[in-house]
């Protein structure tokens, strides 16, 4: 019993150390996060974060998967400085991700919709509109 309760008081203390990983808590740092598992394919991390009705428009981790390597090959590297803001839209909030790419034309807009617990909502790849540039 006594080695029971040290065990628990010990992951308890252990999963609030400062080295513990914590999952991102603002949505800056969520969009940032999630925009690294999409350049990097890592699909399945981004599958578990996203909504059911994310999951649905994609059907599968392997449908998600092919639709971003398809984009992102035809797009390239991303390239230069990038543009990052992040806006309210309740009760979601929008990370948008203004960048260049090496095959692109033009400067590309991610944005990722997010709920308050971080979970995906909506993704959206495309051109920076032209009256913004």
């Amino acid at each position: 019993m006594r080695i029971t309760a040290v065990l628990l008081a010990f992951a308890a203390v252990s999963g609030c150390s400062p080295g513990a990983r914590r999952a991102p808590e603002s949505p800056l740092e969520q969009g940032r996060l999630y925009t690294s598992w999409l350049y990097g394919s890592q699909y399945q991390k981004l599958w578990d974060r996203f909504s059911p009705d994310m999951r649905q428009t994609f059907g599968s981790v392997a449908d998600l998967a092919s639709f971003a390597s398809g984009a992102l090959t035809r797009l390239g590297s991303e390239e230069g400085t990038v543009d990052e803001q992040v806006s309210d839209a309740e009760p979601l909030r929008v990370y948008r991700r203004r960048a260049s790419f090496d095959t692109a034309k033009r400067e590309m807009l991610i944005e990722w919709s997010l709920a308050k617990d971080g979970e995906v909502t909506g993704l959206v790849v495309r051109p920076v509109p032209a009256d913004s540039l």
